[in-house]
């Protein structure tokens, strides 16, 4: 016969409450199996403390930086450690993809930025918030059974910085950026307004050297191993890009994790260096002969033949499918307008981008995997149609982007000032292209 509970002893009631209070904690599972961790007791998922909210990019956190200029990271890192984890090791380096330690708790954000990951309550973890080599580490105490942390609670304003990639370099405290160098040409404006907009120190983690005056840093691969990210705006006086043993050094630079960023008539940085992936359409020239230019295994001669002195905006449309849904994010119900590239990409060709993993993949020669560039951007123009605007490929452990639009457009002064949708979308491919490299892909 079996007793109704209120009359069964208090100590047998206790000694019952006691063990059924006990069996979630015994090896639970989940639908997807055995919950992997730290081979601890599984927490019953009403008494996880949950944290969710949106990642944003460096700035995001900042007073000073406009509302507008605020952006969602997509696809970043989110992982929860038990101890503190190991730092980058250093500021340029070949960033392989690698597995997490086994049980970490992590996940990825959604397009807008969003994450949601529960943890055991009142426990100690080191965050790690990370897209490619921007990466922050804060170390805290997950809050009470059942508790929820939203950092959207605010719409507008300064986000919480836990969830906000850094515009600075402080590794003590938990904060890496990649260190860049700006080889600005005659052509680009001030760069250093896309940069006070986002948070970040021109100056200190930003340099910036004239193009006509860098050939004594990319002669050096000692100091060319001090960044992570050279970036060559505008100009076409780095007549220095034809000697033998500078496009020694910098294919060498991006093969071992370099990551090489080019806009407009700088294109000698990525044609010199890597001649075949890219043509060129010269329809007004100053100094040379219209029609194609570039496209084959041996560059031009001289800088800049390639070069189009006939400007355009573009109505522009993206060529990746994560890269247009983040665009729907951040410019809304608006045009995506691109402004004022001026050379042309004529036609992409095949290089050289990796060592193969499939010997039977039909790109692959000699051990060596060759493919077409990436298309980011597409544009149309009055003069132009459905021409690649912005593009990229590997180089074994470093990456090459091309783009035949100004990294900064217009603007002098960083107040006030609201980027413009190419500015995000540079920052956007900043962000996405220091992500590890998997060397016979493109990425």
């Amino acid at each position: 016969m079996t007793l109704p509970l209120k009359v069964i002893g208090g100590d047998v009631m206790k000694k019952w409450f006691l063990f059924l209070l006990m069996l979630p904690w015994f090896g639970c599972q989940t639908e997807q199996g055995v919950v992997d961790g730290w081979h601890e007791p599984v927490v019953p998922v009403s008494l996880y403390y949950t944290m969710r909210g949106r990642v944003w990019a460096p700035g995001g956190d900042l007073m000073s930086v406009l509302d507008v200029n605020r952006m969602p990271v997509p696809d970043a890192l989110v992982a929860l450690f038990r101890e503190e984890p190991a730092p980058p090791p250093g500021r340029y380096y070949c960033n392989r993809c690698v597995e997490l330690p086994p049980g970490t708790q992590h996940t990825r954000t959604e397009v807008d930025g969003s994450f949601e990951i529960q943890l055991r309550p009142n426990t100690e973890y080191w965050m790690v918030v990370q897209k490619g080599e921007f990466r922050r580490v804060t170390k805290f105490v997950s809050g009470g059974s059942g508790e929820v942390w939203d950092s959207e609670e605010e719409k507008s304003g300064p986000r919480p910085s836990i969830v906000t990639l850094p515009s600075v370099h402080e590794p003590v405290r938990g904060k890496w950026i990649p260190r860049i160098l700006i080889l600005k040409g005659r052509g680009e404006p001030d760069m250093g307004v896309f940069w006070k907009s986002l948070g970040f120190m021109p100056g200190v983690d930003v340099e910036e050297i004239s193009d006509r005056e860098a050939e004594w840093v990319v002669s050096s691969p000692e100091m060319l191993r001090n960044y992570s990210i050279l970036l060559a705006t505008c100009g076409d006086e780095a007549t220095y890009l034809t000697k033998p043993h500078i496009q020694e050094n910098l294919r060498n630079w991006v093969k071992n994790g370099g990551k090489l960023f080019v806009d407009d008539f700088a294109y000698d940085w990525a044609e010199q260096l890597f001649p075949g992936f890219l043509s060129f359409k010269v329809d007004y020239t100053l100094d040379y002969e219209t029609g194609v230019c570039g496209g084959t295994e041996r560059a031009p001669n001289e800088v800049g033949r390639c070069v189009n002195y006939e400007c355009y905006d573009a109505s522009g449309y993206p060529g990746d499918d994560q890269l247009a849904e983040w665009i729907d994010v951040v410019n809304r119900f608006s045009p995506v307008s691109m402004k004022y590239g001026c050379n042309v990409i004529h036609e992409l060709g095949t290089g050289e981008q990796g060592v193969c993993k499939a010997e039977l993949d039909p790109r692959c020669r000699d051990g060596l995997f060759y493919d077409l560039p990436k298309v980011w951007m597409y544009g149309s123009s009055l003069r132009y149609q459905e021409k690649p605007l912005t593009v990229s490929w590997n180089y074994h452990c470093g990456k090459v982007m091309y783009t035949v639009l100004h990294t900064h457009a217009e603007g002098s002064t960083a107040t006030g000032y609201e980027l413009l949708l190419q500015e995000k979308v540079m920052m956007y491919l900043f962000m996405e292209l220091q992500t590890c490299t998997s060397p016979n892909l493109v990425e």
